[in-house]
Order: C-alpha cells, then sequence, then structure tokens
C-alpha cells in the first residue's frame, strides 16, 4: 500500500514480489537471481532478504497466491451457475480460463517453474491446484453419470482441458483481436464438446 510520504513496509513487499513475478516469467527461475530482483523492485538486495529467506520463498508465494487466486475465481463462477453439470463445467472453464488471460505471468510461470521447488515447497503449492482439479473432475463426473457427457476417460478429459487453458498465456495479447472474456468464453464452448456433451 502505497501513501503520500512514501511507501511502506507492506508495499515494499509487494514489490518486491511483483519483482520477483517479472524476473521468473523474463529469465526463469534459475536465470533470476535476488540482485536482479532487488534492481526490478528498487531496492537492495539486503532489503529482499529482510523480507524472503530465497529466491523459493519469493517463487512459493507467488504461485500459492495465484493458484489460491484462480481457485477463488472458479468457486465463486460455480455458485451462480445453478445445478445443471453443463452449465457449471463451462462456468468453471471460463473462470479458469479468463483468470489466465488477465493473469499471464502468474499462469506461465506457475506452469513453468514450478518443478524447480523441492518437494516441501511443492506441496505448499500443489494444494489448491489439485484441489481446482478435482473439482472438475467432480463436474465432468456428474454431467457423465447424467448421459450429458459422453467421456470415456474423464481425468484424462479435465487433464486436456486444465492444458488447454495452461496455454493461452503463449499466444493470448490484450491488444489482439479478441479480449479475454471473449477467448474464455471460447474456452468453455471448446470445453464442453471436448466432453462430448449431449443436451438433453
Amino acid at each position: 500500500m502505497n501513501t503520500r510520504s512514501g511507501t511502506t513496509l507492506m508495499g515494499v513487499r509487494d514489490r518486491i514480489l511483483d519483482a520477483a513475478l517479472d524476473e521468473f516469467f523474463a529469465a526463469g527461475f534459475h536465470g533470476a537471481t535476488m540482485r536482479t530482483i532487488a534492481n526490478r523492485a528498487g531496492c537492495s538486495a539486503a532489503n529482499v532478504y529482510n523480507h524472503f529467506e530465497n529466491k523459493s520463498e519469493l517463487l512459493v508465494e507467488i504461485l500459492r497466491a495465484a493458484s489460491d487466486e484462480q481457485f477463488t475465481a472458479t468457486r465463486n463462477a460455480l455458485r451462480k451457475a445453478g445445478t445443471d453439470p453443463a452449465e457449471r463445467w463451462r462456468a468453471a472453464v471460463v473462470a479458469h480460463a479468463l483468470f489466465t488471460a488477465r493473469n499471464p505471468r502468474e499462469c506461465l510461470v506457475a506452469n513453468t517453474e514450478l518443478r524447480y521447488l523441492g518437494e516441501v515447497d511443492r506441496k505448499r503449492v500443489v494444494g489448491s491446484r489439485d484441489a481446482q482439479e478435482q473439482l472438475f473432475v467432480e463436474i465432468a463426473e456428474q454431467g457423465s453419470r447424467i448421459g450429458i457427457f459422453d467421456v470415456p476417460h474423464v481425468h484424462q478429459a479435465v487433464t486436456a482441458v486444465l492444458t488447454m487453458c495452461a496455454g493461452i498465456p503463449l499466444w493470448f495479447r490484450p491488444d489482439g483481436p479478441l479480449g479475454a472474456a471473449e477467448v474464455a468464453d471460447d474456452y468453455g464452448r471448446y470445453a464442453l464438446n471436448l466432453l462430448g456433451y449431449r443436451p438433453a
């Protein structure tokens, strides 16, 4: 939070996190250093170490926050979606894809740099990611049980859809011909087709 008299302690921490995200996005986890992150944040390396012990702690904080926010966006969409599995599936995919399109740095870093974390740090990050995947699985399984989805391998289909969404930052540009909401709506339709949606 910024004030007229200067930047508060919380503001410094936020600047460091944003700078680290930029650096991980541009140079990768191995290419980033605490010094280059400090330079991006406009502070000293010692100041960075006052807030974060190492690069892994920075990456964990960034990825955990992004994963939690994406999961929250998906759950909020589902609260408004009603009970029909097709409607819920489309709403979940649209919310997931929209978050990805609007937060490309976080999502791309999450999908490319998570592998560099140790086992303990990985566990701190993947909890909400796994919970979100299970949410998609449950919706797809419900639709399959009542016969509106024709999909022989639910888990494989969910993985395909989430991987499709994860690829959005590789090509999407805010100044392109389609906006983030339009792309997300398209992905919602693609995801229904992938599950073999058969309207009652």
